[in-house]
């Protein structure tokens, strides 16, 4: 999304062409609607993606919250017919967490202590974060 009316289709089209033959990945594609905002540019950069969708060059993967990803959807009815798939990951559950930030300590270099129990360290993620905290940081 570009500074001033105008520049973001030009800035857009840049990625859809750099990215042709490859993947367009978009995180956080719900920010591109936000209403509230008065510069919203958002929807010039979305109506520029529009332009590609039907070809499937380049696969666009819009990425984002369910509930914000629903809204993104929402805010233009060509956006919603012109994607062929949807999927939505659960959240990792705290081991699942925990054996992550395991293979994380491992490949740094570094090893857990002795004391170390990653059974206590899920146990000890689920009584001290609630879902949406733990959600948020997925």
């Amino acid at each position: 999304v570009a500074e001033y009316t105008g520049q973001t289709a030009g800035k857009t089209r840049k990625k859809v062409e750099e990215a042709k033959g490859g993947v367009l990945f978009i995180d956080e594609a719900y920010r591109l609607t936000k209403a509230e905002d008065a510069k919203d540019y958002g929807a010039e950069a979305v109506e520029e993606l529009m332009r590609d969708l039907d070809t499937g060059d380049p696969l666009v993967i819009l990425a984002g919250y369910p509930a914000e990803m629903q809204r993104f959807l929402k805010a233009n009815e060509g956006l919603a017919r012109r994607l062929q798939l949807s999927f939505e990951f659960p959240n990792y559950s705290c081991a699942e967490i925990v054996k992550i930030f395991e293979g994380k300590v491992q490949r740094s270099g570094f090893q857990l202590g002795p004391d170390v129990s990653l059974t206590r360290l899920a146990e000890d993620l689920e009584r001290l974060t609630t879902p949406s905290w733990r959600g948020q940081r997925n």
